[in-house]
This record gives structure tokens, sequence and C-alpha cells, in this order.
């Protein structure tokens, strides 16, 4: 008894040193005074954002015929890639090159930025989001069938990587690019599973509970009863090595620990929000998209670029 009341107290101790040093309230994301603002109106369906080394952001509008769109750093808005439509998720790899999802056509796509060139990696699939790692391993979520799939551009490999999560929505890297969190739209957990110098997946687990909307035609009781989901979308980590959800709630954001942190709402009278990203010069802006609008907001923290390689958090700061 001894043994285990030492080994419990070391352990307390060293988990206490860990969380207090891992606390991220609303103040040291948010700037004080900084509010979201529109940054693209009159979208059919917006999803799918990303960004570049250059501080621009891009988007899919899911009903546009043009497809995809950039926005500058100044917040102009500009056509990009013509006919690369129906994207639900994408991701610039190290190669230079946009890796996109295209379930409607039940495909996974590779487009070369420079021709507009589209080359399918894979056919019959239903790929709803994705992450490529440093490596240019691709990993995408398949909802309808409760999937993570694996692919290997260079050899052409396609494999199921993981099982079981209710419907895999979103998916990010933390920034040293050794674990996988996907999130779930039917449920009320965001997983993570270790990624393998081989590109396995292991040691998967319900890192993160998001927090959900109160039930109104559940039975009362002395405790209040949620709804099983809160709508768990997309996903992304910044340089700290918290992880970000777009929820019907809002940005719910989650310490490295898997900790929930905070909720950070979204604009009033937005249809939804379906993903969450960041970009600018700095990365120091956070995107969401909501249906038919786009918004952003300056915060103090910074996103993560995966196509840059392993980064460790957190990031040194510059004296």
């Amino acid at each position: 008894m001894q043994y285990i009341n030492s080994t419990l107290v070391l352990f307390s101790l060293a988990l206490s040193t860990k969380v207090s040093a891992q606390d991220m309230p609303l103040s040291q994301i948010l700037l004080p005074g900084e509010k979201w603002e529109l940054a693209v109106d009159g979208i059919g369906f917006a999803d799918a954002p990303t960004a570049d080394d250059k501080g621009n952001f891009y988007f899919s509008d899911m009903r546009s015929e043009q497809g995809l769109f950039r926005l500058s750093p100044d917040g102009k808005k500009h056509p990009f890639l013509k006919g690369a439509t129906g994207i639900s998720g994408m991701k610039f790899g190290p190669d230079g090159q946009l890796y996109a999802c295209r379930a409607r056509f039940k495909e996974l796509v590779k487009i070369d930025t420079r021709t507009s060139e589209m080359t399918t990696l894979a056919k019959d699939v239903r790929p709803n989001d994705l992450v490529v790692t440093h490596k240019g391993h691709i990993y995408f979520t398949e909802t309808p069938k409760q999937q993570v799939t694996f692919i290997n551009p260079s050899t052409g490999e396609v494999k199921a990587a993981d099982n079981g999560i209710t419907a895999p929505n979103g998916i990010c890297l933390s920034p040293d690019q050794g674990t996988l969190a996907v999130s779930d739209f039917r449920g009320k957990h965001c997983w993570t599973l270790r990624v393998e110098a081989d590109a396995l997946l292991k040691f998967k687990q319900p890192y993160m509970t998001m927090r959900r909307k109160p039930d109104p035609d559940a039975k009362r009781d002395i405790l209040p009863a949620f709804k099983p989901s809160c709508r768990g979308d997309g996903m992304i980590t910044d340089a700290y090595g918290r992880y970000y959800v777009a929820t019907e709630l809002g940005v719910q954001y989650f310490d490295p620990t898997g900790r929930i942190s905070g909720v950070i709402p979204g604009p009033h009278g937005i249809k939804g929000m379906t993903s969450v990203t960041f970009a600018g010069p700095q990365l120091e802006y956070m995107y969401i998209t909501c249906f038919d609008k786009i918004y952003r907001m300056k915060t103090k923290t910074r996103g993560v670029l995966y196509q840059k390689g392993p980064q460790s958090y957190p990031p040194k700061r510059n004296n």
C-alpha cells in the first residue's frame, strides 16, 4: 500500500506540474478587442480551408463551378484552379502540390498548382477530409465507412489505417507529426492515434471530450442530459500543440493533454460552422468556414504548416 500511495503521489505531482504549464485560458489565445470579421460573403457552401507559406488562405465553394478560391494577405479574393469542384478537404504537400478530397466523384486527387492538372490518386473512395505529412503520406477520413484510410502516393499503396470511429470527419496532426487526431461528427470524442515510423497508427484513444448542447427531448433527471454529439467537424492544431475543432457550439479548443480549455463562439447569426484553420503572414489569423460566409480573427497564437516538416512545441520565443 505504501508503494502504491507513493506512486500515486509522484504521478499526481508530475501531472499537476504538466497540467499547470499547459492551462490555456481564452486570454492566452484571443487578443483584447479583436472580434470576428467577415472575410468572404456570398458563397454557396464554404469548406476545405487551408494555407500556404506566403500568407494566403484557400477555400472551396462546393456549389460553385469555379471551385477553389484564394484570399491574399490583403484580404482580396482571387479565383484559384478553376474546375476543381466538389472539394471538401485539401492540404498542400511537401512537394508544393495540392491534395484534395472529392467525395462526390469518389476520388482523392493531386492538383498541380501551376498547370491545374488533376491526377487521381485513389478511386472508389469517399474522402471527407485529409492531412498530408512531411513524408508525403496521406491520411483521410471516409465518414460513411467509419474509416481512416492511408495512401502512399509514391508507391500507390492504399489501405485502411483505422476503423470504428462512428463518423470520422476532421483530421489533423500534432506539430511534431507524431499524433493523428480525428473528430467524430456523431460522437462526443476526438480520437488520437500514434503515428509510427512505418506510418502505422497505434494506441488509439478517445483523447478529447467535446462539449455538447443540452438535449431538450431527454427525460429530466438530477443531472442534465446532453445530445449524443456536437457535430465535430474540421480541426487543426497550432504551434503550441493545442487542438481546435469546429462544432455546433463554436470552435472548441483543447490543450496538448486533451483537456478542453474553452469554446470560442462563432459570429451571431451564422448557419453553422464546417471547419477552422490558421492563415496569414504569421499564421496568426483564425479562419472559420460558415456555410455561405467565411470569418477571421487575429489571435495571439499561430498555426502550423505540416508541409514544412515536424516542429517541436511549444515554439521558442524570440527575445
